[in-house]
């Protein structure tokens, strides 16, 4: 009777670590509208870094990676942030190759737009 319930932890325990060791080896998610934006000259991102959003040393080394890994492309850096894991840069589309290339340090790359805000009054 002890046997299922064996089974089960050990499935969990390799179901955790194998996403958590995946979490770094999973190419980073580019938005349609990026590569397309791209193709026709330079763009301006927000790219989500894999880092901890509790740690503000982590993301600072995170922007500096990246900022180190766009050398020698058309990159220009538009903002780091010192609080959140992003850096909005302006990038050509050999600068988003280099960007698919960082998946330890990548997450996302997403157009960088202003929204606008919402008109319409809180429903009560």
């Amino acid at each position: 009777m002890r046997w299922p319930s064996t089974v089960a932890l050990i499935v969990l325990a390799l179901a955790g670590g194998s996403s958590a060791s995946r979490a770094a080896d999973d190419e980073p998610m580019i938005d349609s509208d990026v590569r397309a934006a791209a193709r026709g000259g330079t763009v301006r991102v927000l790219v989500e870094l894999r880092a901890s959003r509790d740690d503000a040393a982590a993301i600072q080394n995170a922007q500096d990676e990246v900022e180190r890994g766009l050398a020698g492309t058309g990159a220009r850096v538009a903002r780091r942030y010192a609080t959140a894991p992003f850096i909005a840069l302006e990038i050509d589309v050999v600068a988003l190759a280099r960007l698919e290339a960082m998946p330890a340090l990548v997450s996302r790359v997403r157009v960088d737009q202003v929204a606008r805000p919402n008109d319409e009054a809180p429903r009560r």
